[in-house]
């Protein structure tokens, strides 16, 4: 008996020993269809002990049995296990209605997405840094269907101009050059954009590593919640929150070569001086007509010409010998260089017992092609979250952007093309020749510029913040107020020192400016959501909002010239001689508004928003600030219904229906419904007085802009979700559009502001996501997306139909607002139709061939028309994604079709731009007697005017990626959570007709321009 007391002792000490022995247990984490779900934390129950799972879902950690592992991620239930023992867990986690709702941020709340009733699109940080974009407007470029992303310029930094849904704007800030925008900034139609419940500017300066998802809201029903503010679309970015969970430490690096790519293909040394001859031939065949005498020349008399080519390629400068010996100059390819770019972030993220927490900081360099353009880019991002009880939350988030841009000269670009490869850069002796063509004294050597003789350069220091306060009192109530800042301040000084275009090497030619802009704004939101159950199976949302934005700017110019030095850049402008200008500014609005939504479900089926917004602002006439803007919206998901239960082949099937209304106040400034005074100088006897006088007219009767706009949408998903699509049909009218009325010289102004106008946008979307093929090792998915948008003037002031503007532009009742206006081109007059032409307009055998529109036998304004337009007929994306074990391959493809505009490229450098020579053509084919069947006019005599219209259109290939994601035993190896290795290339092939070196660029000004650029990046991602 008590050898077997000692036995059952022994057994009992060997099993309490093997209780609280330490296991090692591993396992995998995978979601409702079987997918390892990476990034999931491990924690030990009552422990900072854990970790967390690896890109194939895995994890691995210390343990003994009893213990209680915790499993949490963002979107699903938190999972306990109790270990006893096993040798491996499987963990399949549960999507979690509450956290789901924060998958789609609709505007002062979150929606689950298969509750959405509006049309919103949604890309996650996945998207957003897929490609190593260095900027937002890149990662969203062909993504999103109905969301038009423009390249305006290719100097680094540059912002992109983002359209939703066609402009609804008439009249854009800039007149002058046919409603194209040069700086973005001001830009009319522009979106909204939301960062962290900031109402912010410039997208740019942010980071997209440090963001975790951007919406965007499309539809009036989606956008009525911003009221005011939502006319054009509003794109939501919520930058990262940290998780409970160990902590967790991640670096993101990049590295790469920027080169030019789609370099336009000037005239060589040999083309150039056979086109100088075709020039010389062209202006005195031309001379030879004698219209009144029937005398008309022929191809012989063209070939026969006699000319002199020395007044062409002079002895100086060596350019005669340089012609003779065939010894050119490649001024594009002498000045075009590799630039690098980098960028690295680091960031940590975690939390416990209430307290998450996440922090980055990241930077970004990147060097343009040619010249000092350069980019660089301080980011810090913050984020704090406590829940100091059941009842009470509270956080803050802070984001800091400092950014430094210098784009350097404006003339450099151009300068490298314009001059002819015939004339040199140095001496023999090897100096620099200051004026390399004698012809055109306004030209220095480029040289100079490319070293900085011209700086132009933009300091922004931004800061975001916001701080909320969540008292959750029952289970049905949430009580929310938040209060975020922005602070701005940006510096823009630009030097033109001695050796620049504009100075030519004379000091009273030399100049200085000097800018600073500071902005003060907030936003204080206070909202009140209600959830709970009315009745079985009926749910009630409700949101109710007040919020206050407050916004002032104020900033000062100097202008000053006549330098006896350098030195100082444009840091001392106060040692110029000459004083050109100096002025302040100062203006500040303020936009009050009160909101409420609900959101009401029947049987989890029939689900209907209702959203009402009344806002006020100060930039509207007494009596007119305040306006109320309704929306309601209808889905029905059609797949939950009994009758479509049996259907197999049908995952989802939900339809949307919404009608809503938005106003819009950006397009006037602050006081625009107020008479101003002017400055005013006069004689006062003999004596010179300065005054003031009225200078505009009041408007006592400005009010909103109001868009209504109809969605219809489809989301539907099959043959086991490898079939998505999603459509879109939308009819968006805006009413009271506010424009300049054009006043009689009589009444001493030019024109008056009021709300006159009216415009309509329609169109449909269309994206489709397919999984073409999929097995255990494999698998390969598309996304496309398209998008086709009509733009239409249904009325402008008054009984005016019709007026021009800017250099091309026209605004029409019935035409897009920002329709070309010009005469249309039948072809090119040919020899035999010399008499003909002559009669007709003047015109000789080589120039364009006109449209006579009202027969009268000449051109005349009459024959004008509408004749294309800066906006696509259509847009695309599409995104092919192959993945093989740890490997994948990314290709995405943009287009832009049906844009139809003035060249700014074409004007300077096609060779029938009449300057006998002077610069360096693009190499495009041009009509002469030898070549009649040119679709182009002759060089020299054919340019007829301001006439450089030419398509837009092409396919880009915006990213090819390459990425490599390690596996669990190289992890436990290096004893990591994850590594990534990425190969990008960005902007490999651009498809096209257009000569010039950037389609999407094309319409701006070649002052200022820039090559497009191809990156080879290279990127390394670590989470340890």
């Amino acid at each position: 008996m008590e050898k077997l007391k000692l036995l059952l002792i022994a057994i009992a000490v060997s099993f309490t020993s093997l209780a609280y022995a330490q296991n090692t247990v591993s396992g995998v984490v995978v979601d409702n269809q079987n997918m390892p779900i990476p990034g999931v934390n491990v924690v030990k129950q009552g422990t900072t002990t854990g970790t967390s799972t690896n890109s194939e879902g895995k994890f691995q950690i210390g343990i003994k049995n009893g213990d209680v592992l915790t499993f949490s991620f963002i979107g699903y239930e938190s999972q306990n296990i109790t270990y006893s023992g096993q040798s491996s867990l499987n963990v399949e986690m549960i999507e979690d209605a509450a956290n789901l709702e924060e998958i789609v941020v609709i505007g002062y709340g979150t929606v689950k997405r298969t509750d959405l009733t509006g049309a919103v699109a949604s890309l996650g940080n996945r998207e957003l840094t897929s490609q190593k974009k260095t900027d937002l407007g890149q990662a969203l470029q062909g993504r999103v269907a109905g969301v038009d992303v423009r390249t305006t310029n290719n100097k680094p930094g540059a912002p992109l101009s983002i359209d939703i849904r066609g402009n609804t704007v008439i009249q854009n800030t800039n007149e002058s050059r046919d409603g194209l925008s040069d700086n973005l900034a001001d830009d009319l139609s522009k979106p909204l954009y939301v960062v962290d419940g900031v109402f912010f500017d410039d997208i740019n300066i942010l980071n997209p590593a440090d963001i975790q998802q951007m919406d965007i809201l499309k539809d009036a029903s989606a956008t009525a919640i911003y009221g005011a503010r939502g006319a054009n679309g509003v794109v939501i970015i919520t930058t990262k929150n940290g998780i409970e969970g160990r902590t967790q430490f991640s670096y993101d690096a990049t590295f790469g070569v920027n080169t030019a790519a789609n370099v336009p293909d000037m005239l060589d040394g040999d083309q150039f001086v056979n086109f100088a001859d075709n020039v010389l031939r062209s202006s005195a065949w031309k001379g030879m007509f004698k219209p009144g005498e029937g005398v008309y020349p022929t191809v012989e008399d063209y070939n026969n010409a006699a000319i002199d080519l020395t007044t062409e390629f002079r002895a100086t400068n060596e350019e005669a010998s340089n012609v003779a010996n065939r010894r050119y100059t490649d001024w594009q390819n002498d000045y075009l260089k590799s630039g690098i770019q980098t960028s690295h972030t680091l960031g940590m993220s975690g939390g416990s017992n209430g307290l998450t927490y996440n922090a980055s900081a990241g930077y970004l360099s990147n060097k343009g092609v040619i010249g000092i353009e350069s980019y660089d880019r301080f980011n810090l991002s913050t984020s704090l979250t406590k829940k100091v009880s059941n009842k009470f939350t509270l956080g803050v988030k802070a984001y800091l952007s400092l950014s430094d841009r210098e784009t350097g000269s404006n003339e450099l670009f151009r300068s490298t093309l314009r001059l002819s490869p015939t004339v040199n850069s140095f001496n023999p002796d090897g100096s620099v020749i200051l004026f390399p063509d004698d012809q055109d004294g306004r030209f220095l050597n480029p040289i100079y510029e490319s070293q900085g003789s011209w700086l132009s350069n933009t300091k922004t220091l931004d800061v975001i913040t916001n701080a909320f306060l969540n008292y959750k009192p029952t289970k049905w109530l949430s009580l929310k107020t938040q209060f975020a800042p922005n602070l701005s301040n940006d510096r823009y000084g630009s030097h033109f020192g001695l050796l620049t275009k504009s100075a030519r090497n004379e000091e009273s030619r030399t100049r200085a400016y000097y800018n600073s802009n500071f902005k003060t704004s907030y936003t204080w939101d206070n909202i009140a959501d209600l959830n709970f159950d009315v009745a079985e199976g009926h749910s009630l949302n409700a949101t109710l909002i007040s919020s206050m934005y407050y916004n002032q700017r104020e900033g000062s110019a100097i202008e000053t010239r006549d330098f006896d030095t350098d030195a100082y850049q444009f840091y001392n402008a106060g040692a110029g001689l000459d004083v050109r200008a100096y002025n302040t500014y100062f203006y500040k609005e303020t936009l009050a508004s009160f909101a409420g939504r609900l959101n009401y479900g029947i049987q989890d089926k029939y689900l209907f928003t209702f959203t009402g917004r009344y806002d006020g602002s100060s930039k509207l006439a007494p009596g007119y600030k305040w306006n109320f803007f309704p929306s309601a919206a209808f889905a029905w998901k059609a797949s939950d219904e009994a009758f479509l239960q049996e259907a197999d082949w049908l995952n989802n099937l939900k339809v949307r229906l919404s009608y809503g209304e938005s106003g819009n106040e950006g397009s006037i400034r602050a006081y625009q419904s107020l008479a101003f005074l002017g400055g005013s100088d006069y004689l006062f006897g003999n004596s010179h007085v300065n005054g003031v006088n009225v200078s505009g007219l009041p408007n006592y009767e400005l009010t909103w802009e109001r868009s209504k706009e109809f969605n219809f949408g489809v989301d539907m998903s099959m043959l086991q979700y490898r079939l998505g699509l999603s459509l879109e049909i939308y009819n968006k009218k805006t009413v009271d559009a506010i424009l300049g009325r054009t006043l009689s010289p009589i009444s001493g102004y030019g024109s008056a502001t009021g709300n006159y106008g009216s415009v309509r946008n329609s169109g449909v979307e269309l994206t489709l996501n397919t999984v073409n093929a999929q097995t255990n090792n494999f698998k390969w998915t598309t996304s496309i997306n398209f998008a086709k948008n009509k733009n239409q003037i249904l009325k402008l002031d008054g009984g005016i139909d019709k007026f021009t503007y800017g250099n091309h532009g026209v605004r029409q009742v019935g035409q897009p607002v920002d329709a070309i206006y010009g005469y249309e081109i039948e072809g090119i007059w040919q020899l035999a139709e010399a008499a003909e032409a002559f009669a007709f307009d003047g015109s000789f055998p080589g120039q364009y061939k006109y449209s006579d529109l009202d027969n009268n036998g000449s051109l005349t304004e009459d024959d004008k028309k509408v004749i294309g337009s800066l906006s696509p007929d259509w847009i695309g994306g599409m995104t092919n994604t192959f993945t093989y074990n740890n490997f994948n391959l990314n290709i995405q493809m943009h287009t832009r079709q049906g844009v139809y505009g003035h060249s700014e490229f074409y004007n300077n450098f096609v060779p029938w731009q009449n300057d006998d020579a002077k610069f360096n053509k693009v190499d495009l084919d041009y009509w002469t007697p030898n070549n009649p069947g040119s679709v182009n006019p002759a060089p020299e005599y054919g340019s007829t005017g301001n006439n450089y219209y030419t398509d837009f259109n092409f396919v880009k290939v915006g990213n090819i990626g390459l990425g490599y994601t390690a596996s669990s035993t190289l992890l436990d190896k290096l004893k990591i959570n994850s590594l990534r290795l990425t190969l990008d290339v960005q902007n490999p092939f651009t498809f096209t007709d257009y000569a010039g070196p950037d389609p999407e660029t094309g319409m701006q000004n070649s002052y200022n321009a820039g090559y497009m650029i191809k990156t080879v990046l290279f990127g390394l991602k670590v989470t340890y």
